[in-house]
């Protein structure tokens, strides 16, 4: 039988293996493509990679990493600037101390971190995904940023204190209280008018700003400005002035805790009167006690009067012996929230002019019926630190907060927190100040010498073989710290150095301080643990830049004064592990290990000098000194 193929059906064929053969050719272009561009980029960055406008395709990952932190180091020398109309400031990525312990960083990178990722691109996940990623990139373009750390708030911060003088607040309708001269004892109420007001948009900034981070986008960044609108239009405040005498019918207030007692009178009253929105009808302004103002009342005359702070059971050692101890107090504290609704309701809604406020019980960490089996034997383990040159405010310091930290007892378990155990640090706790640079502004600042007190404490928690959960090194080298790698910086709320208690037992913090040498003592119980150490290894030794100069209108025009010499930036690291015995015969020990890296940046001489008007640029100066490099060894 002879086979007819239908010419149409035939054509179709011809068409389909064509598009096959095609298909086929285009795929093997491709694979081929692609093998040569695996081949030729084979431990370098693929085409198309870039941050900003930095275009990585090609380098090593070492490469990347060696850019970055060249990147990142103008910045620490130069920092980024912003402006304002006509002002201008620029914000280092570091607080500058002049005694180098309350320098803290406000910006960091992570330059190791970013380049791996960089270098994963088209390599981390399975072949046609990274292929479809090689692809994007080489023929779109992949966008790609750096690892960072902002802390906004301190941005913020240095922000407002250089351009919240340029603010203009919006005001809503106040109410107004005043007598007349005819009849003092009548009080008279009336409303302000609203204000719409101009503020500077800090937050639009700080959006801003992560993206130029991201970017490593250093150009000035202009600040703008928003309208600032009232939360309360006169035209809203119908009848309250009837309201607020309505309330004053009700006067005077007393509040009581216990057999004390605390009266408001009439006229006091009607100063704490504000308006405010109705909470289920947010279109109606009532008129009820300020909630600001209560509490203003309650933290300036109650609380010292009731408020007492918990004290936790210490005590001291001397050869083995207890010779000094303290009993647990628990402590007491006005419930702030619920005293203040108590008052606006019993006060407002029930008429009631007689409240009885509420405080709660705070117990202490460590109470005394705890301690009859803490396990307090032997030293443990001890960290030392050497603070030879320090000046006088910075040894005063250094004296308080290991005072402070004297006997504090730590629970097993417990993860202990330097800052929370330092509390607060001010003048009133026995600390002097010391001179920050932030932005435009030298500012007197509490805790210089804290860092002496944060290393210190982390060489002890490593030497007896603690968990370390939180720590950070210096933004850079430090004499009172070396060797280099071995330190931590503290600063309140953070960074924070912190560790936990896995011994089983309690531990007791003793301090002391020989000559220019302090040591923090951690007595308990041995169980066996073996600590080991490497020796720290210090590489990657950059000089810093020229003195930076700071004008100041703090200092009289023509004086200057300057930080300790510049710095070189430097790498380093050191090698962790702690043993733990085995906890049977036929088990096998625990091995636990940590590599803990740090990194310096070259830190250049800063100088502040006095002028009678600040300049819109600042100025630097060549130090001959900084362009040598300094020996270092491990």
């Amino acid at each position: 039988m002879l086979l007819v193929i239908d010419p149409p059906k035939s054509r179709i064929l011809k068409w389909l293996l064509l598009f096959v053969a095609i298909f086929f050719i285009f795929l093997a272009i491709i694979s081929l493509a692609f093998f040569i561009l695996n081949r030729q980029y084979e431990g370098r960055i693929y085409p198309g990679i870039k941050i900003g406008n930095i275009d990585l395709s090609g380098l090593t990952k070492a490469g990347v990493e060696k850019l970055l932190v060249e990147k990142i180091d103008e910045l620490n020398q130069k920092g980024l600037k912003f402006k304002y109309g006509d002002s201008q400031m620029t914000i280092m990525p570091a607080v500058v101390s002049l005694e180098a312990d309350l320098t803290y960083r406000i910006m960091s990178f992570d330059p190791e971190q970013t380049s791996e990722e960089i270098f994963s691109f088209g390599r981390n996940r399975d072949f046609f995904p990274n292929l479809e990623d090689k692809a994007t990139a080489l023929l779109f373009g992949k966008p790609a940023g750096i690892i960072y750390d902002l802390n906004e708030e301190e941005v913020k911060k240095i922000l407002k204190a250089s351009y919240e003088k340029f603010a203009n607040p919006g005001k809503s309708a106040t109410l107004i209280a005043t007598t007349t001269p005819a009849n003092p004892e009548e009080i008279v109420f009336s409303v302000n008018e609203e204000k719409l007001g101009k503020i500077i948009d800090y937050e639009k900034a700080i959006e801003e700003l992560k993206i130029k981070l991201n970017k490593l986008d250093f150009s000035p960044l202009e600040l703008a400005s928003k309208t600032d609108y009232p939360s309360i239009y006169k035209n809203e405040c119908l009848n309250v002035e009837a309201g607020a005498k309505k309330i004053l019918e009700t006067a005077p207030l007393t509040l009581t805790y216990k057999e004390k007692k605390w009266v408001i009178e009439k006229r006091q009253l009607a100063d704490r009167l504000a308006l405010e929105r109705q909470e289920n009808n947010q279109k109606d302004i009532i008129v009820s006690l300020s909630p600001k103002k209560l509490t203003e009342f309650l933290k300036k005359t109650i609380a010292p009067e009731i408020e007492k702070e918990p004290i936790d059971a210490r005590f001291k050692m001397s050869n083995g012996r207890v010779v000094e101890f303290q009993g647990s107090q628990d402590g007491l504290k006005l419930k702030m929230e619920d005293n203040i609704a108590k008052i606006r309701n019993e006060f407002i809604n029930n008429k009631n002019n007689t409240v009885e406020l509420a405080a709660e019980e705070v117990k202490s960490a460590v109470n005394t019926g705890e301690i009859n089996d803490l396990g307090i034997k032997e030293i443990i383990g001890t960290g030392e630190s050497n603070f030879s040159g320090s000046p006088t405010n910075r040894r005063h310091n250094i004296k308080v907060g290991a005072n402070s930290l004297n006997g504090i007892l730590i629970k097993p378990g417990e993860e202990f927190s330097l800052n929370k155990a330092l509390g607060e640090i001010e003048a009133k706790t026995g600390y002097l100040p010391e001179l920050v640079i932030k932005g435009d502004r030298t500012i007197p600042e509490y805790g210089g010498g804290l860092c002496q007190i944060g290393t210190t404490m982390f060489r002890a928690a490593l030497a007896t073989g603690l968990p370390i959960t939180m720590r950070q090194n210096h933004s850079y080298r430090v004499s009172y710290y070396e060797p280099a790698g071995t330190d931590a910086t503290i600063y309140s709320p953070w960074p924070d150095l912190r560790f936990i208690n896995d011994t089983g037992r309690y531990i007791l913090i003793q301090t002391r301080i020989d000559g220019d040498n302090l040591y923090f003592d951690f007595w308990g119980t041995k169980d066996g643990r073996l600590v080991e150490k490497t020796d720290p290894v210090i590489y990657n030794i950059v000089r810093p830049g020229p003195t930076k100069i700071i004008e100041t209108l703090d200092l009289k025009p023509g004086e200057k004064k300057c930080t300790e010499k510049a710095h070189n930036g430097a790498d380093a690291y050191f090698d962790y592990k702690v043993t733990y015995p085995a906890i049977t015969a036929t088990s096998t020990p625990e091995i636990k290990t940590k590599r803990f890296s740090s990194h310096y940046v070259p830190w250049q001489e800063v100088c502040l000098i006095g002028v009678e008007k600040l300049t819109e640029e600042e100025s630097t100066e060549e130090n001959p000194a900084n362009n040598s490099e300094t020996p270092e060894s491990n």
